[in-house]
């Protein structure tokens, strides 16, 4: 988890963060699941406390555990930061370390654990029979009452905290021999003391938990109860280590078998731990000036009551700790064992001599670090403030915005009320003048009915002679254009069936339009680069990488989903008044059409040469032409393959192909022109002029010549969506510089010419046409589900 993303997710961590931290390369301890290494901070040389990454790696430790412990490790820092006390080691903060996910927690560097001081680990290990360094029994009891201290202050806070994982290596010394308790890791608040809580079962190192806390709980096995006389019990065995300087291992079993009875019985935690009881007389007796008992024994017995309830408090152990080590003073036992071990006394001066030097240097770093800190929380206010500055701007700057784009709809709304207004005021002054002219008119016919009645007579004559005059140059025209191929070249002629009389579609002579878009309702989902075509009463869509297949009602603004493609990808087109799909993928390409018929897809037509999908197709206007152009063939590969169905004849031809192939090519025809453009700003466009009749056989000789591709200008922008308005080439929308752009261009003898705008940004849109003057816009990226109409006004 990286360091910005655990941020995110716990915040409250982001004030306990500290800069500049740095590893000096000196690991002080290492665990099974961390280590602590010293650490370098501005003015001081500090502990961390990390937990190896190598867990984040491991498959079998689920998710769910890695959350856990992270949100474990920020309660802790939650919690320690809280804390003040001379017998708590100090918190500092966290820290993020390069190529680490987890942080780190920084706090004082403390001289070695109680644990290693009583039972040092050295490598090579000393001669047999070495004398172990000599601790007096002052020094022991000071220890343990600092621990008791530190515990006397998690104890009496509120609401109260247990440390549940009290042990010989969580007390921590500095250079003067002051104990302090580290590690809470496994800390619990409770809502008083001496109340027992459900908690999970043996937190702690087992060596050190009293039965409650290894005992199952009724209803889950999983959790017991108990107090913080827990702690309490810890000690006690602390108490053991410190004074026997053995380490405790785990007791003897907690039953026996009783031979005469031949049954369980249980064993007392006093009982369980006799051999180290034992041991702590032994070194009493050994100095042969005292009898009795140890004077800590009978603190250690009270800790290490089996009953929560008959364990003292930490106010009763402090107490005991007094007097226990009142009486080491007044039994002399101290000075018999210092004038037996005089020749290390020497020794443990030096020492302790080297040792308050340290202090005194770390007492001054000390006070470095906290001259640090406090400049690191100044220098943490301001920014928190520089924060909250730019956090208020970014909410003014949001706000005009929105009020901005509130007046830009309000002036849209204005406009268009504007514009209707002016429209019925023209259709009403209209209205009148027609109503005032045809009384005109009806009173000059009653003054000149019989003269009218003549040149009505001559202006119809007038009129049929035009006609026929206009007829005849129709028709002339005609067949000058469908002798063009003989024209332009003689060789042809033999080669080219006869063309179909285009009729209806004699190109329109290019006008500059004018368009107005209106908002409808948005689509069911969203949609971009997918297919669009229209039978003039309904629209039909499907998006990219989806067989979904929606369709809309152009009258009503309803939407309704229609039985899924059989393939992604596919190309929507009208044929014989039937919706049918072309081409498309599905784990591999196909060259197959499919209509809907009866609300099922079935294979009507034979099927394509090239197997492709996201193709440009378009129809003749006579409806007896499918063409398809380029598509997208596999790998990183579009094709430029154009082929050519008749209807009729049911039969397929590849005709030239393009200059070169284009991305997600979208198609429309103008009279007998058809336009294609691509992602890029190229396209182009060829004359179906000279096609067949699509019930006559094309010959192969003549294939060649029935198409020729010529480049249209460049495209003022990118991605844009290729539609015909009134007979006219348009684009809709299109990229500039990696952004939507809401503009309609025409193409304006030779030029583009920016003609209206839509209410969206959007590219990549799907365009149909369900009447000459009228194009239904959905989608496209910018404005996934966004449905607009543009109109010719």
């Amino acid at each position: 988890m990286a360091a910005e993303g655990l941020l995110a997710e716990y915040p409250e961590l982001r004030p306990f963060v500290l800069p500049n931290v740095r590893l000096t390369g000196i690991r002080i301890g290492a665990g099974a699941y961390g280590s602590v290494e010293e650490v370098a901070v501005p003015g001081a040389i500090c502990a961390a406390k990390k937990i190896h990454d190598i867990f984040l790696d491991r498959s079998e430790i689920p998710a769910a555990e890695i959350r856990r412990a992270t949100a474990q490790f920020v309660r802790e820092c939650q919690l320690i930061s809280t804390l003040d006390h001379q017998n708590i080691v100090k918190f500092l903060g966290v820290a993020f370390f390069p190529g680490s996910r987890l942080p780190a927690l920084v706090m004082e560097r403390l001289l070695t654990s109680l644990h290693d001081l009583l039972d040092p680990e050295t490598d090579p290990p000393p001669p047999p029979n070495t004398p172990k360094p000599f601790f007096p029994l002052s020094l022991k009891c000071s220890i343990l009452h600092n621990v008791a201290c530190g515990l006397a202050y998690l104890h009496e806070r509120t609401p109260p905290v247990i440390h549940r994982d009290l042990s010989a290596r969580n007390v921590l010394l500095n250079s003067g021999m002051v104990a302090k308790i580290v590690d809470l890791g496994v800390a619990r608040i409770v809502p008083r003391m001496r109340t027992a809580a459900t908690m999970t079962k043996g937190p702690g190192a087992s060596v050190y938990m009293p039965p409650e806390a290894s005992a199952p709980a009724k209803s889950n096995a999983q959790k017991s109860k108990y107090d913080a006389s827990i702690d309490v019990f810890s000690l006690g065995v602390v108490a053991i280590f410190t004074i026997g300087e053995v380490f405790p291992c785990d007791p003897v079993a907690a039953t026996y078998l009783d031979e005469e009875t031949g049954l369980l019985v249980a064993r007392t935690e006093l009982q369980r731990r006799a051999e180290y009881m034992r041991h702590v007389n032994e070194q009493l007796r050994a100095s042969g000036q005292l009898r009795g008992d140890h004077p800590l024994i009978r603190l250690i017995q009270q800790c290490l009551h089996n009953g929560p309830h008959k364990r003292p408090s930490i106010r009763e152990v402090l107490r005991l700790l007094e007097e226990a080590r009142a009486g080491a003073r007044d039994s002399g036992w101290e000075e018999v064992q210092a004038a037996q071990t005089q020749p290390r006394n020497q020794e443990n001066a030096d020492l302790q001599s080297s040792v308050q030097e340290l202090h005194s240097r770390n007492q001054a770093k000390d006070r470095e670090l906290a001259e640090a800190r406090q400049q690191l929380r100044q220098k943490e206010e301001e920014l928190a403030r520089q924060g909250a500055e730019l956090t208020r701007a970014e909410e003014t700057i949001r706000r005009e915005h929105q009020q901005l784009r509130q007046k830009e709809e309000e002036v849209q709304s204005s406009r268009q009320q504007l514009i209707s207004s002016q429209r019925r005021e023209t259709e009403l002054v209209q209205a009148k003048d027609r109503e005032l002219r045809e009384k005109v008119s009806l009173l000059t016919r009653k003054e000149r009915e019989p003269a009218e009645t003549q040149q009505q007579l001559r202006q119809k004559e007038e009129q049929l002679r035009s006609s026929e005059a206009l007829v005849a140059d129709f028709q002339k025209t005609l067949q000058q254009r469908d002798s063009e191929p003989t024209q332009r070249t003689k060789t042809q002629s033999s080669l080219l069936p006869t063309a179909i009389p285009h009729s209806t579609q004699v190109n329109i002579k290019p006008r500059k339009l004018t368009v107005q878009c209106h908002r409808k309702k948005t689509a069911p989902c969203e949609m971009f680069r997918g297919s669009a075509t229209t039978d003039g009463r309904f629209a039909y869509f499907t998006p990219r990488d989806s067989n979904s297949v929606y369709q809309y009602e152009c009258s009503t603004e309803k939407w309704e989903e229609l039985p899924s493609c059989p393939y992604q990808n596919s190309r929507l087109v009208i044929i014989d008044r039937e919706l049918t799909a072309v081409g498309g993928y599905d784990g591999s390409y196909t060259n197959k059409l499919y209509t809907l018929r009866q609300r099922k897809w079935v294979e009507k037509y034979p099927p394509m040469n090239t197997a492709r999908s996201d193709t440009a197709v378009v129809t003749t206007s006579d409806g007896e032409h499918l063409i398809v152009i380029g598509g997208y063939v596999g790998g990183v590969s579009w094709t430029a393959t154009v082929e050519l169905f008749q209807v009729k004849s049911r039969r397929w031809y590849q005709l030239t192909d393009l200059p070169q192939p284009l991305q997600f090519p979208s198609a429309t025809i103008c009279g007998d022109l058809v336009h294609v453009v691509g992602l890029g700003d190229d396209g182009y466009s060829c004359s179906l002029a000279a096609l067949p009749s699509s019930d006559k056989p094309i010959p192969p000789q003549s294939i060649p010549h029935l198409i020729s591709w010529k480049p249209l200008p460049p495209l003022p922008l990118t991605r844009s969506t290729a539609a015909t308005l009134c007979g006219q080439l348009v684009l809709i929308g299109g990229d500039r510089s990696g952004s939507p752009v809401n503009s309609i261009h025409q193409l304006v003898d030779g030029q583009w010419v920016e003609i209206g705008s839509m209410t969206s940004r959007r590219y990549d849109c799907l365009v149909a046409s369900p009447s000459p003057d009228k194009i239904i816009i959905v989608g496209g990226v910018g404005a996934e589900d966004s449905v607009e109409e543009c109109v010719v006004v």
